[in-house]
């Protein structure tokens, strides 16, 4: 039996610079298991080496590192047996060995399993975390969420609505301004490539942003800062792929000490001994029909490389994922 997997051709920009070649089946040892992959999500900053137990920036060889979902098929694992599904650093593949240093089961919740990679998984985590433990919300300040139809973004909004805040997303077209205030019900979506966003958010938010959830960084952070739109004692919770030190900038918009604000990066490793937490009150939402997804899907793994250029660009809608 062959295993069909995606590799960097060369340094990735596009769809052409990824492969789809065939390999020998990965070998069983003791201590391991083998999966079949069920679905991957695709993240582009994986491929910066910015992921748990990443090496570095993939080089032109490797095989493209992506988390996703598999059933166990041969195990030599204590934990891992047969018939399990797990969530696992699988790589674009169709079949995986790992020792299970990341893998976790997938819970009866998530369902479908897919969601273990999205709002029921990491990307979901990093949303509710950042926002109830790290920015300690409280109800009915103003959340402003970048990226706001993908599922950090998406869910982050939702649980400020929740929890009895008004939340403001950005996304870059009206589909996706549509989506967050029909389906994730937001109270208000801003396109930043067609709307004056400092216009915008004086309008939408006039005393100001109490916590500002970063999935994006750069411009759109610059601009929130330039033009003054965080209130006092504001907090800028960083989930973006690069989180630069937006402190220059908040000294160039005239912002002090006194002004309390703070900068705080959500960690999803730093909250694993919590995740059952999580897992418990976004299950119970998500049944409930109190929080929506939004999944970008193409089916096998040769379409794959098309949906990380996308990604890559972020035009992408929703979250990115391949389904075995």
């Amino acid at each position: 039996m062959q295993n069909l997997q995606i590799r960097v051709r060369r340094a990735a920009a596009k769809a052409g610079d990824f492969e789809l070649i065939e390999a020998p089946l990965p070998a069983v040892t003791n201590g391991t298991f083998l999966c079949r992959t069920l679905w991957l999500a695709l993240d582009p900053f994986l491929l910066g080496g910015t992921g748990d137990g990443a090496a570095g920036p993939v080089k032109p060889g490797d095989l493209v590192p992506a988390r996703g979902v598999g059933e166990v098929i041969e195990s030599r694992h204590d934990v891992f047996g047969v018939g399990s599904v797990v969530v696992l650093d699988a790589g674009l593949q169709q079949f995986a060995v790992t020792a299970g240093q990341y893998a976790r089961f997938v819970h009866p919740g998530q369902t479908p399993a897919s969601t273990a990679l999205g709002i029921l998984g990491a990307p979901g985590m990093a949303a509710y975390f950042g926002l109830l433990d790290l920015a300690t919300l409280k109800p009915g300040e103003t959340v402003l969420v970048s990226a706001a139809s993908n599922a950090a973004g998406s869910m982050a909004g939702q649980i400020a609505m929740l929890k009895g805040a008004r939340a403001i997303g950005m996304a870059g077209t009206r589909e996706k301004c549509e989506w967050v205030t029909r389906h994730a019900r937001l109270a208000s979506c801003i396109n930043y490539r067609s709307e004056p966003l400092s216009a915008r958010l004086r309008q939408l938010a006039p005393r100001g942003v109490d916590v500002y959830f970063d999935n994006s960084g750069g411009e759109l952070l610059e601009t929130l800062i330039a033009g003054r739109h965080l209130a006092s004692g504001a907090r800028i919770i960083q989930n973006s792929l690069s989180a630069s030190d937006p402190g220059p900038a908040l000294e160039r918009a005239g912002y002090l000490a006194a002004d309390g604000i703070r900068v705080l990066r959500a960690r999803v490793r730093d909250y694993e001994h919590r995740r059952g937490e999580f897992l418990r009150e976004a299950i119970s939402w998500y049944g409930a029909g109190r929080i929506a997804r939004k999944d970008h899907v193409v089916e096998g793994l040769a379409n794959a490389p098309a949906l990380l250029t996308l990604a890559m660009r972020g035009d992408s809608f929703g979250r990115p994922l391949v389904k075995l």
